[in-house]
Formats: structure tokens, C-alpha cells, sequence
């Protein structure tokens, strides 16, 4: 299923109070503030005072943030406000809404098995995976669960004075549970969430490609689903707050898994997509005594369209795969032979035109 966000749900009570621009009396804070401001609203820590009752005039500000109807004002400014937001109890009642949502944690089973240096990348993907679910729900969605002693010691030392989210010992209560795995056996879907779902994320960081095909051990007897941008796995972001990010803003938004994926790509994910891309679809040629890498015209047009690269990213994978160039497809008629250079086929090239050839990445 899909969700309304703490802030949809706000801003629609708030409209329906004819409510449209309230100010907050104080900065905001981090994040999506006006998300975290929405439920510290519900949870009676904050609160609205129409402008009528509340006891100064309301000075103008500026619009900060925006939902629906509601346009959340800061600061100074020149928009005039019609309502008071402020860290004590108000006159808007907000009990009646609930905030129902799947619960997202990062399992850490598997903590022993990582490097001092994963180990404190691990601790600011947690921090931020935190902050990304507060974002899109309520503090209350997110935990760890299954850390070793030695990884409740070493999380202990890198928050201190106190770890930010709980700490459990295991799951349970849980209509179901979906552990997200790359190589899951189908892929992940809003239709299998529901309010009473635990989403799982396993505690490997991005640079443990040791530990690649690990997450298949985490909670085997659950559901294993992976994510893909229309089926291929390798250009989803692999950090953890990325994959929450992804999943979360699916889970809240109207488009497709595939959509929330192409919005949510990273540099470093398309990087790391297009390295391994060129290194399965260059073609190589033989040309003068020197081997040549090419990548077909069709192909590059297809990177750059579906995934909007830019040349900073072609050059910057040129250098993994020592420079490419992107030919058309009519060079393969300038082919007088083969051959077999480190297993691989090479095509003997008569001649090179300059006309045969798109772009080069030295």
C-alpha cells in the first residue's frame, strides 16, 4: 500500500481549519522540518494558534516549505501568516490523526565481520538512514537490531552521549517481514506493505564487496525482495540511507519503484553503474598494432537518455577501463578479421574513420 506522509496528513487538518500559511515562532530544524514540525504537532510538543487567538500580531515571513495547500512560513518576510506555530500546546486539536507506517531497521548480525574503517561508515549511513525516515515518517519507524556486543560497544563510543534510535534485541509482532536483497528472488513491491510491515536492511557497507551475497544469510526464513531500476540491480545506490531513501519516497509518492530509483541516484551510484556497464559492453578492436575499446552509439544514447549521464561521468569511467571511444554501428564494416586477445574477441579493423566516430573518452 501506499502512504500519507506526517506532513500530507498535517497540512490537510490544517486546511480544513482554513488554515493556510502558519509561521514558525522559532527556526527550523534539519531535514524535512516541516515532516519532523508535523509530528511533534500530533505528539502535543508543538503547537498552532490561529492568528485571532493567538495574543500578539503575527509578523509576515517567508514560505520555507510547502504541502499541499499549506505553505509553512519562517524567518522575516513579506507573506502574511494566519496562524502561529509554537513549542507548547495550541488551539488546533491534531489528536484525531494517527500515524501508521511499516517500520524500517538495519540488521547487524553481521557486524563482527566488517573493517574498523566500514565499521565507523556504517555508524554515519545509520545516523542519516535515521534522519531520511524521520523525513518521510516519525522517528518511532526506525531501529537496529542484532548488534553484537562489540557492535553495541563501538555504537555506544560513536553517539555518544547516547545512541539516537533504539536498539532491539529481535523482531516480532510484525504481519510480515521483507529483508531488501540485491539478489532477493522477486522484486520489491508497495502491494506486500502494509501498516504492520518490518522493512530490513542488512548492516553491510558499500565498500565491503568482500562481504557481497551476504545479506542472503540475514533472517532467511523472511521474504527476500531486491530493487532494480527496470531490472537492473547494479545501478540502485548500495548505501543504506539510500536504499531507506529509495524505498521511502516509493512508499509515499505515486510513481513506480523505477521512478523512485532514477530520482534518488547518487553520483557515486551512476558512477559505479557506468564503470561496470563499460567494462561488460566495450567492444574491442585491433587497429594498427593497438587495441582499441568502443562502446556502439545505440548504447551511449541509451546511458545518456535513461539516466541523464553527462561527459563528467563518461570521463571520469573512461579511466577505469583505460578510454573508450563510441563508434557507429556502420564501423563494423571496416572489420577484415578476428582475433583473441586475453580471452576476449577482438576485432581487426582495415581502417578508422573519423566520420565512424561519435566521441572519445582518453
Amino acid at each position: 500500500m501506499k502512504f500519507k506522509t506526517p506532513k500530507v496528513l498535517v497540512s490537510e487538518k490544517l486546511a480544513a481549519e482554513g488554515i493556510k500559511r502558519p509561521k514558525l515562532l522559532f527556526n527550523p530544524g534539519r531535514g524535512d522540518f516541516f515532516n519532523r514540525l508535523a509530528y511533534r504537532l500530533v505528539k502535543g510538543e508543538y503547537g498552532v494558534f490561529k492568528a485571532s487567538e493567538f495574543e500578539e500580531p503575527i509578523r509576515p515571513g517567508k514560505v520555507v516549505a510547502q504541502c499541499g495547500q499549506v505553505e509553512l512560513l519562517a524567518f522575516r518576510g513579506e507573506v502574511e501568516a494566519d496562524a502561529a506555530v509554537v513549542r507548547r500546546p495550541g488551539s488546533v486539536d491534531f489528536s484525531e490523526l494517527e500515524f501508521r507506517y511499516p517500520d524500517f531497521a538495519v540488521d547487524l548480525s553481521l557486524f563482527d565481520r566488517l573493517l574498523p574503517s566500514e565499521r565507523k561508515s556504517l555508524m554515519v549511513q545509520l545516523e542519516i538512514a535515521y534522519g531520511t525516515v524521520k523525513d518521510f515518517f516519525t522517528p518511532e519507524n526506525f531501529f537496529v537490531f542484532n548488534a553484537p556486543l562489540e557492535g553495541k560497544e563501538f555504537m555506544e563510543s560513536f553517539f555518544s552521549p547516547e545512541i539516537p534510535f533504539p536498539v532491539r534485541e529481535e523482531v516480532s509482532g510484525y504481519s510480515q517481514v521483507i529483508v531488501l536483497d540485491p539478489s532477493g528472488e522477486k522484486e520489491f513491491t508497495h502491494e506486500e506493505v502494509d501498516e504492520n510491515t518490518l522493512i530490513v536492511v542488512g548492516g553491510i557497507v558499500d565498500s565491503s564487496q568482500r562481504l557481497k551475497g551476504s545479506t542472503r544469510e540475514l533472517l532467511p526464513e523472511f521474504k527476500h525482495r531486491r530493487i532494480t531500476y527496470k531490472g537492473i540491480v547494479s545501478v540502485v545506490p548500495d548505501r543504506i540511507n539510500e536504499i531507506i531513501r529509495i524505498v521511502a519516497d516509493y512508499l509515499t509518492s505515486e510513481s513506480d519503484l523505477y521512478g523512485a530509483v532514477k530520482r534518488n541516484l547518487t553520483r557515486d551510484s551512476k558512477l559505479r553503474f557506468l564503470r561496470e556497464f563499460l567494462e561488460d559492453n566495450l567492444v574491442r578492436f585491433l587497429y594498427r598494432g593497438e587495441l582499441l575499446r568502443g562502446l556502439p552509439e545505440e548504447k551511449f544514447r541509451w546511458l545518456k537518455e535513461e539516466f541523464g549521464l553527462t561527459d563528467f561521468f563518461f570521463r571520469k569511467a573512461a579511466k577505469h577501463v583505460s578510454g573508450f571511444f563510441v563508434f557507429k554501428e556502420s564501423l563494423f564494416g571496416k572489420v577484415k578479421g578476428e582475433t583473441v586477445k586475453r580471452k576476449k574477441r577482438v576485432f581487426v579493423l582495415e581502417e578508422l574513420p573519423d566520420e565512424e566516430v561519435v566521441a572519445k573518452y582518453p
